[in-house]
């Protein structure tokens, strides 16, 4: 039988937990006022193969009635959210020409707004020569300029350049694969595009490019996912993956590894035991210089992709395209053009002179050491 004092003990303990409970349903409440009354500002960066539908799936996304067309150099979009009385803001970089102009990344990824960003590797599916080379060549280059902007934007702040990365690095610390994951920076998507067309690829050739990609994205931190806008149910799981990228939207969790279906992987689900080994074709091909996995995977990507000579090939150039054509600009291209021109001729003659003048006199030279 309890005493006076163990029951006003145990009321005291009651009355104390239950007060317990009420601060943090306070404490809790006050920070989801607290966020939801910020106004999110987000940065998406959008490159990859040309001709591949970017331009056409940010118009999805955004709503607008507008036949898409050609990219030139950098472009920017925005699109906004009302959410209660907050207005939330997406800016939406899209960069063109290929690979052409990786430097023009640094633009959108600047140190004053990294931490905003997020970029989106586009990949032709249908162009499966191509596709290393691209991602790697915009990769590469995006890393170099993420990197940099990283610690010019902890030089103006508290940040440690490790503090930035905590939370990249913290999705794989656990993961079974994690010393073979390098995780971008920042948020990173590779989408692989024209799956209309490629869906009717064979399956032996689907299957192996499904392989490569998903190595792509395992060991880079990257999600995966793809896309055609031809296809209204890619459309609209597009459209939610990049709300959650652009808007805070909660992120798509489904997992699709089926080489028979549109993949969608999202970041850190993947591992290399499921993707398994590259597809070798070749049962001579020579590993020894191979050091990591990248390596290993590079050089099965090319046994069955072997790079295709492009001397043949003539690149579009906008300054042609009749919609683009403005008289004065143009009349002072071809006025430098031909200054140029004259210039190399002219530095090309020197050359010759120069080279003309020094032969005359090793001869003279010569004859008179003969006297």
């Amino acid at each position: 039988m309890l005493d006076i004092w163990s029951l006003a003990r145990q009321q005291y303990l009651e009355e104390s937990q239950k007060r317990t409970a009420r601060q943090q349903e306070s404490a809790t409440y006050a920070s989801l006022i607290g966020s939801d009354s910020r106004a999110s500002d987000t940065r998406l960066v959008i490159c990859g193969s040309k001709n591949c539908g970017k331009t056409s799936m940010i118009l999805r996304f955004l709503n607008r009635n507008e036949d898409a067309k050609s990219t030139i150099a950098l472009e920017y979009m925005y699109g906004r959210r009302n959410r209660g009385k907050v207005k939330d803001v997406g800016h939406i970089w899209e960069l063109g020409g290929g690979t052409n102009l990786c430097n023009l990344l640094q633009i959108p990824l600047s140190s004053n707004y990294i931490q905003q960003c997020s970029i989106m590797i586009v990949i032709d599916l249908t162009a499966p020569y191509d596709m290393w080379s691209t991602f790697y060549t915009l990769l590469d280059s995006a890393r170099g300029i993420v990197d940099n902007a990283i610690q010019q934007f902890v030089k103006k702040s508290s940040d440690s350049d490790e503090a930035f990365m905590v939370d990249r690095k913290a999705a794989f610390k656990n993961h079974k694969d994690a010393e073979y994951i390098d995780p971008f920076p920042i948020p990173l998507i590779l989408l692989g595009a024209k799956y209309d067309e490629f869906q009717d690829y064979e399956p032996e050739q689907r299957k192996n490019i499904c392989k490569f990609l998903r190595f792509l994205a395992h060991t880079n931190g990257a999600t995966l996912a793809m896309f055609s806008s031809k296809m209204e149910k890619l459309v609209t799981k597009i459209r939610i993956l990049l709300s959650s990228v652009v808007f805070g939207a909660t992120a798509p969790k489904t997992i699709c590894t089926d080489y028979n279906q549109p993949l969608s992987v999202p970041c850190g689900a993947d591992s290399l035991v499921d993707i398994g080994a590259p597809p070798l074709i070749n049962s001579s091909l020579s590993l020894i210089g191979a050091m990591n996995p990248r390596d290993i995977w590079h050089e099965a990507y090319f046994e069955l992709f072997p790079a295709r000579e492009k001397h043949n090939e003539r690149e579009d150039d906008p300054a042609e395209d009749m919609q683009h054509r403005e008289p004065e600009i143009d009349e002072l291209i071809e006025q430098r053009t031909r200054e140029l021109e004259q210039y190399m001729q002219h530095k090309k003659d020197r050359a010759a002179l120069e080279a003309k003048t020094q032969q005359m006199a090793y001869h003279h030279n010569e004859v008179l050491g003969n006297l």
